[in-house]
């Protein structure tokens, strides 16, 4: 009876057991449910903020709002964590280092390294250039080919890593200090940085006055100041940046203030982006005669060294056979890392297929390839190099645009129904796929696509001839005498609708593309006469803004500043990049503005109204993002691509067997 009587209360008890594990369980499921939902809560902040501070680095925003905390993020024990940051403490006196490395500093160590591991030292690396370039002073000479050069035979205060475009690193400044309103910046030179020996034979009497070593001071930033502020010089496309730059006050040779008139968000880039020039080489005639103050400017145009080239980088200049190459050799005084290969040349080969067989000889190490060699050498295996292992390829997105440019100063192209009627006119995505292969993106304005300054609710205009025909019977363009060809009245003159159309005549891809676009534009009754000349004549004729229209490229930077070439300011300067005559007052309010704007939601809305405005007024037919192919022997090894000019910098390749 009694064992009867304790089942049921084992029974209960186990039961309320069971119920207080189960209690028990709820609870603490429930704590869990609370910490993973904080944790989620948390994990979400995290991104959020990981990602503003991506914004805001992508921007320049961070050290914009506080120029002290990029200095330190170089802390002591930062640095001794990384070692490819602690590799480069080597290159610094004790005391720059710690500079570098103290609070308030704007620039930051860098962490990547020109020496890979298995890196090999030595050898001759042979690269292409498309044209001979008309001088080696890249101050007056606004090209491509001769801003590469330089890349590896001068430097500037401080540069943006390649590797991490965010961190601006020291080149020849090892400490820059920002004021907060940005209109003051506090500039340490490095110590013992030499200028290369001038490339002349210094042992020539007449070049005596040339002998001895140079350092690179204070003086050779007020120099250069002084020069691109010249009128009398040249330099149209660098004097815009330094507009509102008041001078250089020098406290000593190795250290110096750059003073700006107004806070302005460019001032970071071109201050820090500084470039030297010797006074003691370009202020002297041959003999060594100082030039007048009032004739310096033009002197320098034409200085006697412009046929030679001069810096204090990873290389210094040889000699340049005119037609022939350019020679390079490193720089064993280099203050910094050197580079593993001895030397480089640059050799003038203007026709693509010249280069590939070249290549193919093994005459060349390097070159870039055309879309048409790309779809024939190597989608459809005309080179078995590229399939046996001989030669390499690479495909990769330079942060550049095409497009076709309209000189709106011109009789045919003031009207902006007439632009936007050659816009529609153009088969892009056709010619775009048959012309290029496909080795693209259709455009439709100015910025990096991708970016957050780039408008992504425009979208490209179609092909159309229908409504081409009609934007030029609204602008005047008609067939009164029933001949085919458009004319009007202009100036008392009856004109046909006849213009030039200036192409790459090395590109054959562009003279295809453009004798289709010709004739497509015959059928609504304009007549294109296609005109491909060489490099260097289209850019004289650019820069001199003689002709109808052109095709054209830009290669972008990390910020856009749209200045240089679409402020109206700009449209009448001599070799200016607004080769087209772009005038619209919006949009010198916008490129105003913008220069005025720190914060990265504020300039991204700027400059995204400023692309709607060029969208609308057609100076271009914006065009595609074109895709760049490199090609190089096997031998060649490290080789890789950065989205900063010169997309292709070698200072990190090597041969494997030099």
């Amino acid at each position: 009876m009694q064992r009867n009587i304790l089942i049921p209360i084992v029974q209960t008890l186990a039961f309320i057991a069971l119920c207080v594990l189960v209690l028990f369980s709820v609870a603490q499921v429930n704590h869990l449910e609370h910490l993973v939902d904080e944790s989620e809560d948390r994990a979400t902040e995290l991104t959020q903020a990981v990602q503003a501070l991506e914004r805001e680095l992508r921007s320049g925003a961070l050290t914009a709002a506080a120029p002290s905390g990029a200095g330190e993020a170089g802390t002591a024990a930062q640095v001794s964590a990384d070692p490819n940051i602690e590799y480069h403490r080597q290159f610094y006196t004790a005391e720059d280092w710690s500079a570098l490395n103290a609070p308030g500093n704007y620039l930051v160590p860098r962490t990547d390294r020109f020496n890979v591991e298995g890196a090999v030292a030595g050898g001759t690396i042979h690269r292409a250039f498309i044209s001979d370039i008309p001088g080696l002073n890249w101050v007056v000479n606004n090209a491509a080919d001769i801003s590469e050069l330089y890349s590896y035979v001068t430097e500037t205060l401080a540069t943006r890593q390649r590797t991490d475009p965010n961190r601006w690193i020291p080149q020849l400044a090892h400490r820059i200090e920002v004021s907060d309103d940005f209109r003051e910046y506090h500039v340490y030179l490095r110590r013992g940085v030499m200028w290369h020996p001038p490339a002349v034979d210094l042992g020539d009497p007449r070049y005596a006055w040339l002998a001895g070593p140079h350092e690179v001071v204070a003086d050779d930033f007020v120099f250069y100041l002084e020069i691109i502020q010249n009128t009398q010089v040249e330099a149209a496309h660098i004097r815009n940046y330094y507009e509102k730059c008041e001078g250089i006050e020098i406290i000593n040779d190795h250290e110096f203030i750059v003073r700006w008139s107004e806070t302005t968000y460019p001032s970071i880039s071109f201050t820090l982006g500084l470039s030297p020039l010797p006074r003691w080489l370009y202020g002297y005639d041959e003999d060594g005669n100082a030039f007048d103050a009032e004739t310096l400017g033009r002197q320098f145009n034409s200085h006697w060294y412009n046929q030679r080239a001069i810096g204090m980088g990873p290389y210094r200049f040889v000699e340049w056979e005119r037609g022939g190459a350019i020679r390079l050799e490193r720089n064993e005084d280099y203050y910094g890392e050197r580079p593993p290969i001895d030397t480089m040349e640059f050799v003038v080969v203007a026709d693509a297929t010249a280069r590939l067989n070249n290549l193919r000889a093994g005459d060349l190490d390097y070159i870039p390839l055309q879309p048409t060699q790309y779809n024939n050498e190597i989608t459809n295996g005309g080179t078995p190099g590229f399939t046996n292992g001989e030669l390499m390829n690479e495909v990769y997105q330079g942060p550049a645009y095409r497009y076709l440019g309209w000189n709106a100063d011109g009789k045919f192209f003031n009207d902006r129904r007439v632009r936007l009627a050659m816009t529609y006119a153009l088969n892009r995505q056709l010619l775009l796929a048959e012309n290029f292969f496909g080795l693209g993106t259709l455009t439709t304005g100015p910025f990096m696509m991708g970016s957050p300054d780039y408008n992504l609710e425009l979208e490209p205009h179609p092909f159309d001839l229908n409504r081409a025909a009609e934007l030029l019977e609204e602008a005047g363009w008609t067939d009164g005498n029933g001949d085919g060809i458009r004319e009007k009245m202009i100036d008392g003159q009856m004109v046909n609708f006849e213009f030039g159309m200036v192409t790459y005549g090395y590109r054959p891809e562009w003279v295809a593309a453009m004798d289709h676009y010709r004739n497509d534009l015959r059928r609504i009754g304009v007549v294109m006469n296609v005109e491909p000349v060489e490099w260097a004549v289209m850019t004289t004729r650019m820069e001199e803004k003689d002709f109808d229209a052109y095709t054209g490229g830009w290669q972008l930077g990390w910020d856009n500043d749209p200045y240089q070439i679409w402020h109206s300011s700009q449209a009448d300067a001599p070799r200016s990049s607004n080769r087209v005559g772009f005038r619209n007052p919006e949009a010198d309010q916008i490129i105003e503005e913008c220069r005025r704007t720190f914060d990265p939601a504020e300039r991204a809305t700027l400059l995204r109204r400023f692309h709607e405005i060029v969208y609308e007024e057609q100076p271009y037919t914006f065009w595609f993002s074109d895709k760049q192919i490199g090609a190089w022997r096997s031998n060649l090894q490290n080789v890789n691509f950065s989205v900063m000019r010169p997309f292709d910098q070698s200072l990190n390749w090597y041969l494997a067997s030099p």
